[in-house]
């Protein structure tokens, strides 16, 4: 229940999705993480693919492959919690849960430097709250890479309610700043 009220409450507080401030407020956010020292030690940076309502992650897949990156991108295995990688060979298909997902070569967990993650919120500790699946808590506990979650300043709230399977990420990048937690 409480992290149901959570949702709820950050996504009343967030900039109305496709909005100026919105956009304006994504952009920021993915210049900051492009310029960001996470992003220049990383080799292979695996992105989600934003839905309408998250931050999104175009212009920052643009700037890292412009900086002779490699990106990837999850896919979420029918059965699984565990996500497997992609790179995105540029075509997309509709995975699963009905988010876009790439149709690559596979690229191993062991491979990604930089793991950027979306979260409905998250706080200074680096506890994010997801859509509730799980599949990003498992990624993050079976990888080693730096985590980073891009989410908007709103999103940032005093404390997440965790569960125990629930995993932190390392650093949090917004429109305002970056945080290592």
């Amino acid at each position: 229940m409480q992290k149901r009220a959570l949702r709820e409450e950050v996504r009343a507080r967030m900039p109305a999705p496709g909005s100026a401030a919105f956009l304006a407020a994504s952009l920021a956010a993915q210049e900051r993480l492009a310029a960001s020292p996470l992003a220049s030690a990383a080799r292979v940076v695996a992105l989600y693919r934003a839905l309408p309502s998250e931050c999104g992650t175009a212009s920052l897949a643009a700037a890292l492959q412009a900086a002779g990156k490699e990106i990837c991108y999850p896919a979420v295995v029918p059965g699984e919690r565990l996500m497997s990688f992609r790179r995105s060979a540029g075509a997309f298909v509709k995975g699963s849960l009905g988010i876009e997902e790439p149709t690559g070569a596979p690229v191993a967990l062991s491979q990604i430097d930089l793991l950027v993650v979306p979260a409905l919120a998250v706080d200074k500790a680096g506890r994010r709250l997801g859509r509730g699946k799980g599949h990003y808590d498992a990624t993050l506990a079976a990888c080693s890479a730096h985590a980073v979650a891009l989410v908007f300043e709103a999103q940032l709230v005093p404390q997440v309610p965790v569960g125990e399977h629930d995993r932190a990420v390392a650093f949090v990048c917004t429109e305002a700043r970056l945080l290592r937690v």
